[in-house]
């Protein structure tokens, strides 16, 4: 049984995977009741923009940075703000109604996901909202019976009528999912983070399944954990009916970059789930996709972006140009092709003139971001470095919004299908001591 502490990781994360359904497709009636949840998110993905700016932190920069999160300036000083404040993530001063200085301290005071925890916390959540935040993390944890899972939800105090209200909210949000088990005559609950979770060692996991099954997923989730940021249309020996269908029980994460130009101009990458033990030794956390927008940005500037209007030749020499002198450039077209890892407050552009140079702001994304990279792209010559992106990533799709957009195939997904019900057997086993993971 996990103690209080790791328990209350996984809570905090369950923060980050309410917030990731927010604006993907959580209906206005559900949003409503889980109101406090989703304020807890956005005040932290505002303030982990904040994060590493030091005193560039204006006033002004703060409002843009709450508007890129989804808080209004009333909101944000009424409400975001004071929160933060209780919960030790930020401090600011408003004189005359205006907001006049703001200091943060993400990651100072605790990790993100703990003080996402903090920030749910001073912000008074219902019983119900925080029945749904366990509901989250239980699924997140193992998939079990609906019956199971309700009792789980009983057991940590919650009466019958919250952890069915809870269940059915989780459900309702698309933070958690079910599907259906003939031999159990019931539903078995999950969500797509159960495969980050320590308990489930992926690789080892689909040596236990039948051959076919086996084959089908092991490939595609050893890639994925091979090379982060490997081009869907890269991964070998993949029927694209399994390729979905492990997308979309999340067996693999997949996020998009799609370009200003065309509409045919995008790129999707496949990302290994979130690993729960090595998240919980970051300040930041991965289930914001931080990383991933990284990533993605630049090797979409790498493979995608015209040869006449000058390609990123080589990724690796220039993240780590970045890394180690803080800034490249100038390049004319910095200004305009960077402006999502500017708006996560990643980057910062700097203009000259008519060039621009890209500042870094958050070094740990970045240089989590070049290890991913080498292990994709390698050791590449630096010759021919070119900054220009022909077409500019616009919009960057996250894994929910990838898992949201995919549609039902029927028999196809019956292996993505049977491997979660075969991990909810593991599961019951590793709970009785038979054959733990």
């Amino acid at each position: 049984m996990a103690n209080v502490a790791e328990t209350d990781k996984r809570l905090g994360r369950a923060v980050a995977y309410v917030h990731q359904q927010d604006g993907v497709r959580i209906p206005p009636n559900v949003s409503a009741q889980l109101e406090t949840l989703i304020m807890a998110g956005r005040a932290m993905d505002f303030a982990v923009r904040l994060r590493g700016h030091r005193e560039g932190l204006t006033p002004e920069l703060t409002k843009e940075y709450a508007a890129q999160a989804g808080i209004g300036s009333v909101q944000l000083t009424r409400v975001i703000l004071p929160a933060l404040k209780d919960a030790d993530v930020v401090t600011f001063e408003i004189v005359d109604n205006n907001l006049r200085s703001v200091e943060e301290y993400v990651g100072l005071t605790g990790t993100v996901i703990e003080q996402s925890l903090k920030v749910l916390n001073a912000l008074g959540p219902s019983e119900l909202e925080f029945a749904v935040l366990h509901s989250v993390e239980i699924a997140s944890w193992a998939p079990l019976t609906q019956q199971q899972h309700l009792e789980q939800l009983i057991r940590r105090g919650f009466t019958d009528a919250l952890a069915e209200s809870a269940y059915n909210l989780g459900l309702s949000a698309g933070v958690n999912q079910r599907i259906r088990s003939a031999e159990l005559s019931d539903y078995v609950v999950f969500n797509p983070y159960v495969w980050g979770s320590k308990q489930v060692p992926i690789a080892e996991f689909l040596h236990s399944l039948p051959p076919a099954e086996r084959d089908a997923l092991l490939g595609i989730c050893q890639q994925a954990s091979d090379s982060p940021g490997l081009a869907l249309s890269a991964v070998t020996n993949a029927q694209p009916g399994i390729l979905t269908s492990a997308r979309k029980v999340g067996l693999i994460q997949a996020a998009t970059v799609k370009s200003t130009g065309s509409a045919n101009a995008s790129q999707t990458y496949v990302f290994s789930p979130l690993l729960e033990e090595e998240d919980d030794r970051l300040v930041t956390t991965e289930a914001m996709h931080q990383r991933k927008l990284f990533v993605a940005h630049i090797l979409f500037g790498h493979e995608r972006a015209k040869l006449g209007g000058g390609r990123i030749m080589d990724p690796v020499v220039l993240v780590n140009a970045l890394l180690n002198r803080r800034r490249v450039g100038p390049a004319s077209n910095i200004a305009t092709d960077y402006h999502l890892l500017e708006a996560q407050g990643i980057v910062r552009v700097t203009p000259v003139g008519s060039r621009a140079y890209l500042d870094l702001i958050k070094p740990e994304i970045v240089e989590g971001g070049l290890a991913w990279l080498r292990r994709t792209v390698g050791e590449t010559s630096s010759m021919g470095l070119e900054l220009k992106l022909a077409r500019s990533p616009g919009t960057f799709l996250t894994p929910e919004a990838d898992r949201a957009n995919l549609p039902d195939q029927g028999a196809a997904d019956e292996v993505a299908r049977a491997a979660v019900l075969k991990l909810r057997e593991e599961a019951q086993r590793a709970a009785r001591h038979e054959n733990p993971f």
